[in-house]
């Protein structure tokens, strides 16, 4: 059932086996595998069931906030049931197995777990996220095997032939609502923001947490087992808070909570010729329909021969904001993004990405382009509306115009390299719940930025050397580009700042999740990842809370005295 903040009474305990905090994706996920295997949840959302400004405004940053990098919280985090998913495009990728490998370039970030202990758990993340097989390969899908994306390029060091994979699109709020209203066992409270953790004055397990509602109403939440799933920035903030019988924070005795802070290295500062036009510049389907995208990527060898980051790069169409494309349908799409039609088609964070400008909009120079081509801006409008908007199940995720020239800009996707003072910290303002807000410190060092350099230089190489095309760049100083491209770009995939370790000095979270040195306190939440690899984390998160969830129902069931299938508590208490 799905209860609201009117339900819930001043003093009211909620008992239950399972408390989730945070009805995002990888919440609603880990929820839904525990109450199907019949635990008693109750999962907690601080927003309402769609979009509430009250609710949002607990999110937003402190007002000094003034992180070069950083974009602002109302479009990298949403409160609501489905959270983020309701701002996400829809990519998944997974993880690669040499990002849980211990690299030189990585050392102060070990992995306690490797990539066999989360493969087992991919597909199931996929089936949640709505992208199809968990099969990232072309040459692993019968249908695509034989077709390469640039006709003569083989893959050797560098490869066309890695996907990426696209949900329905899932937002898990409206794709789930009828499961979360009618799974025996699960409660969902909306409207309910955890404020602290507390523990036993002992410091070692979780005594209760302290609930609020807007209007005033506290409460508390007693469970046997708790598990915070309120995104990257919230769990470390919750963590941090909660400071009452540990000073610096839950989980933060060897002084990494908030710590290591990252996001992607992201670039738009090269484009590729080619030679012919036998190029697959679009998005495919596989049987099942799902879209996927190939992508430039780097061995593993070349990886650990180069000491590089993992990266992946794809093209991409030109700026649709600036007319020197000469395109009418960028035009049109631009003109239509802009508009107050624009909110309903885009979530606020890619339409923003996708329509900045340095200056004010060219609406002039984009209306003659789409007259010089207007009966081609039709017909595109005609058949992407279909295919985004009206076709029953799978939606296109986007859409690509043939590069004038045989040219593509090339987007550069990588890993951000861990960093000490790339971090999160408490401040003293307050937000509407008398919660500190938070202040974020993002930062890259030359090795970042120098990354992005060499990775398109390998591909230029390798195009060169099959005689298919070249890379030319867009400016002479590709490390400043990249920086100027990055102002206010990053935060979009938050990790690191509660992550995993083999013990408590490296870390927050043991390899297990649970926060080290408090029984029963868990993280599910992309923040434990303590490398950020090529790919954004939704997959990975979702796969690693279905496996904490796993381990709950097996832990759960080996315990004497509790029946197969029978809740601890099912009741929400006064006093």
């Amino acid at each position: 059932m799905i209860r609201g903040p009117a339900q819930f009474a001043p003093n009211t305990t909620i008992r239950t086996d399972v408390v989730v905090v945070g009805a995002g994706p990888i919440g609603i996920a880990t929820a839904l595998e525990l109450a199907r295997a019949g635990v008693d949840v109750a999962l907690i959302e601080s927003g309402l069931e769609r979009n509430d400004r009250a609710a949002q405004e607990l999110a937003t940053f402190d007002s000094r906030q003034d992180d070069y990098f950083h974009s602002r919280s109302e479009v990298t985090v949403r409160r609501q049931v489905g959270g983020t998913s309701a701002l996400w495009g829809g990519r998944c990728v997974k993880f690669d197995a040499i990002d849980f490998e211990n690299r030189p370039i990585t050392a102060q970030s070990p992995w306690p777990i490797g990539f066999d202990d989360v493969e087992p758990y991919l597909q199931r993340a996929c089936d949640w996220a709505g992208c199809g097989q968990a099969v990232f390969n072309a040459r692993d899908i019968p249908e695509l095997a034989q077709r390469d994306m640039v006709v003569g390029l083989p893959d050797e060091q560098v490869r066309t032939t890695d996907l990426e994979r696209w949900s329905l699109p899932t937002r898990f709020g409206r794709e789930y609502r009828a499961e979360l209203r009618n799974t025996p066992g699960l409660t969902v409270w909306t409207g309910l923001t955890c404020t602290e953790v507390v523990t036993t004055e002992a410091g070692d397990a979780v005594d209760h947490l302290v609930v609020k509602t807007l209007n005033g109403r506290e409460g508390r939440v007693v469970a046997a087992d708790y598990i915070l799933a309120t995104g990257g920035l919230e769990a470390t903030r919750l963590l941090l808070a909660s400071d009452r019988h540990h000073p610096a924070g839950l989980g933060n005795a060897g002084g990494h909570l908030g710590r290591w802070y990252m996001s992607h290295v992201e670039a738009r500062v090269a484009r590729v010729h080619f030679t012919s036009d036998d190029v697959i510049y679009e998005h495919e389907r596989d049987r099942e329909g799902v879209y996927i995208r190939r992508r430039f990527t780097f061995t593993p060898r070349l990886q650990r021969e180069l000491g590089m980051p993992n990266a992946a790069v794809w093209m991409v169409n030109p700026p649709i904001s600036d007319p020197a494309h000469g395109s009418g349908i960028l035009s049109g799409v631009y003109l239509t993004l802009i508009s107050p039609l624009g909110r309903f088609l885009l979530a606020a964070a890619i339409r923003e990405a996708h329509t900045r400008t340095a200056g004010p909009p060219r609406v002039a120079a984009h209306l003659r382009n789409i007259i010089r081509d207007l009966f081609g801006s039709i017909r595109f409008a005609a058949r992407f509306s279909y295919a985004r908007f009206l076709r029953r199940g799978r939606k296109a995720p986007g859409f690509f115009v043939k590069g004038s020239g045989n040219r593509y800009l090339l987007h550069y996707h990588g890993e951000h390299l861990p960093h000490w003072d790339s971090r999160i910290e408490l401040t003293d303002e307050r937000d509407a719940l008398g919660m500190r807000r938070i202040r974020t410190h993002m930062y890259f060092s030359d090795a970042d930025y120098e990354s992005v350099r060499r990775a398109i230089d390998l591909i230029d190489q390798h195009l060169r050397r099959h005689r298919v095309g070249h890379v030319e760049w867009l400016a002479d100083d590709v490390e400043a580009s990249v920086r100027n491209f990055m102002q206010g770009y990053a935060g979009f995939h938050q990790a690191g700042t509660t992550r995993m370790s083999a013990t408590a000095d490296g870390g927050v979270v043991n390899p297990d999740l649970q926060v080290h040195g408090v029984r029963g306190l868990y993280v599910a939440s992309t923040s434990v990842l303590p490398t950020s690899s090529q790919a954004n984390p939704t997959l990975l998160g979702i796969a690693l809370g279905v496996r904490l969830a796993e381990r709950l129902i097996s832990a759960r069931l080996a315990r004497p005295g509790i029946p197969d299938g029978e809740g601890v508590w099912r009741r929400a208490t006064d006093g």
